[in-house]
């Protein structure tokens, strides 16, 4: 087995191993610094945890990687009418990060959306607009 397969293995053992949440959140948070994208979908999985804590640690994790999959994994959090706004919000903000054209579409289409929350509808304004105002500051 490879050194990054050992360390991705060894990254989704801490995540998953009954410990103290601490350890678990920076588990999950290390496993984007490895920035191997086979780690995405267990961090997708990591989303349902029933301890907000690993909930926020997983999509922030996501968050940091800039790949199609991270992206599909955010738009779905967003649209998802289970999850609570807090993590919705952190999921737009991960959005802005992909910087791509469908990404800018899925926040302004939240944005429109009458059925999202006011906060959540809100925050994909705000993210609509720094994706505007970072557009119009690049040459």
């Amino acid at each position: 087995m490879s050194t990054p397969d050992v360390a991705l293995l060894r990254g989704l053992l801490w995540a998953s191993e009954p410990a103290p949440e601490e350890i678990r959140a920076l588990a999950i948070e290390d496993l984007a610094l490895l920035g191997d994208p086979r780690a995405l979908d267990p961090l997708a999985a990591f989303i349902w945890d029933p301890n907000p804590r690993i909930q926020q640690a997983a999509l922030r994790a996501v968050a940091l990687f800039q790949h199609r999959r991270a992206e599909e994994i955010l738009g779905n959090i967003v649209r998802h009418p289970r999850l609570p706004d807090t993590l919705k919000i952190q999921a737009l903000g991960g959005l802005l990060y992909q910087r791509t054209p469908t990404a800018r579409r899925a926040a302004q289409d939240v944005a429109a959306d009458s059925r999202m929350g006011y906060a959540v509808q809100n925050a994909a304004r705000s993210v609509v607009s720094q994706w505007d105002a970072a557009a119009t500051t690049t040459p």
